[in-house]
């Protein structure tokens, strides 16, 4: 089984690929909702808005970050916060998937999101030219992250090999408590004005000319929905069991856009 059949396996039974699919679609969608050119938006603001969309929604189907629950309480609770601010659409179309499948594993200071040992950061692309990108040019991090060797070295190619021995550099694979992390890229994006997106999910290569050892397209072959169940409007109410003890100490729940935004003034 090769690399790209392993990956691809493993995150379509969890749900990561439905939950990633519905995140950058949900933010797209917000996006696009807003962006008019004859209001003075730029193509700047499409990238701008839908990266940090795209962050956000990956913390809510994940629950990562302000959307991090405590262990042991189910997912249903504080699904109202979750499901604050998003539009009907994507409310149904949400993904259920576990509280505790997915963590928020940045790199370098640029997001991340991990399950169990892979890890995929975001990058966008000119619309059509997701073969055309030069990780060469882009940060520091993205670079090392697209020097990681051909995961199947049988098929390297010439240029590949010139490539590793004038130009070595070191692949990234950290560790995290004692646990090797690999890192992939979710790549993403959107034409303006026919409203066309791509999504896929892959192994960069540095060498100019591939820009992939291998990619996944998200858009042509959807994830089976699988685990990820629609949320809904009306999710079973959270009632505590009291033969289940939560450890007293203690434990944040999801908080409101409201609830935080009164936070950081009253602070």
């Amino acid at each position: 089984m090769t690399e790209q059949e392993e990956v691809v396996s493993d995150l379509s039974k969890a749900a990561v690929f439905a939950g990633i699919s519905w995140a950058v679609a949900s933010a797209y969608a917000e996006t696009m909702r807003d962006y008019d050119p004859r209001r003075g938006y730029g193509p700047g603001y499409v990238g701008y808005t839908a990266h940090g969309l795209i962050c956000d929604r990956m913390d809510r189907v994940f629950s990562c970050g302000d959307f991090q629950l405590p262990v042991g309480i189910p997912a249903e609770a504080g699904m109202d916060a979750v499901r604050e601010g998003l539009h009907p659409t994507d409310v149904d179309k949400m993904p259920r998937v576990g509280p505790h499948l997915v963590s928020y594993s940045p790199l370098n200071n640029s997001p991340g999101w991990q399950f169990g040992s892979r890890r995929w950061l975001l990058q966008s692309f000119p619309f059509g030219r997701s073969r055309k990108i030069r990780w060469a040019t882009k940060s520091d991090t993205k670079r090392r992250v697209a020097s990681h060797p051909d995961p199947d070295p049988a098929q390297q190619d010439l240029f590949s090999a010139w490539l590793d021995e004038f130009e070595p550099v070191p692949a990234l694979m950290d560790a995290d408590d004692g646990e090797a992390v690999d890192t992939f890229v979710v790549g993403h994006s959107i034409h303006e004005e026919l409203k066309e997106r791509e999504l896929i999910f892959g192994r960069p290569n540095l060498v100019s000319h591939q820009s992939w050892h291998w990619k996944y397209d998200l858009m042509t072959l959807p994830p089976e929905q699988g685990g990820g169940v629609p949320v809904g409007y009306d999710p079973q109410p959270y009632t505590p069991n009291p033969n289940e003890v939560v450890s007293d100490a203690p434990v944040r729940l999801r908080q409101t856009p409201k609830e935080r935004n009164s936070n950081e003034t009253s602070g």
